[in-house]
């Protein structure tokens, strides 16, 4: 079977840059920018525009216009969480919820997390609207997209997991794109 056509978006942008982690000592956007760079050779890399004076929702309609502009198999959207109780921690994806394909490789990635990076699974989250989280671009695109969050930047456990670790997590992301090829595709 031949490889998938497949788009990496880069969390967040360099003028919002998304969560902090002080255990990384690094935004979304700066270690997953670092990541993406690393499948340039697997996946047609993303990244949301600076446009001034714009909301984040027009900034990503505008993302989603760009990328539906290409028959891609699979979007997958980079992350990571963060909240204010420093003892949440966990690995999760976001997935549109009437895409089986999407759920399938939204569990294979957590499942990969957890396993390689000694993460606990959290559950999967199916987004059915433009106005839950991640919903603007999940529901945008016409591709099968999976929003995935590895870990909390703002538990020391989980970030140190992935401190120093993009390469680790980019060969992660790569086999997630390989195995991916072999699941059956669905048309949702």
């Amino acid at each position: 079977m031949g490889m998938k056509k497949v788009a990496i978006i880069i969390g967040h942008r360099s003028a919002s840059q998304g969560a902090y982690s002080p255990t990384l000592d690094k935004t979304e956007y700066q270690y997953n920018k670092a990541v993406a760079e690393m499948l340039l050779d697997v996946a047609d890399v993303y990244e949301r525009p600076n446009i001034p004076f714009a909301s984040e929702g027009f900034i990503i309609k505008q993302l989603v216009k760009e990328v539906n502009k290409h028959n891609y198999d699979l979007v997958i959207s980079l992350h990571f969480n963060s909240f204010h109780n420093e003892q949440a921690h966990g690995v999760t994806a976001l997935h549109y919820i009437t895409s089986k394909y999407g759920k399938i490789i939204a569990d294979e990635f957590v499942k990969m997390v957890s396993d390689d990076f000694n993460i606990r699974k959290r559950a999967l989250i199916p987004v059915s609207s433009k106005n839950q989280r991640g919903g603007t671009l999940i529901c945008g695109l016409k591709s099968t997209c999976v929003l995935v969050e590895p870990f909390f930047g703002s538990n020391e456990y989980d970030a140190c997991q992935f401190k120093d670790s993009e390469m680790k997590y980019a060969k992660l992301l790569r086999d997630l794109i390989h195995v991916s090829g072999h699941l059956k595709p669905y048309n949702t």
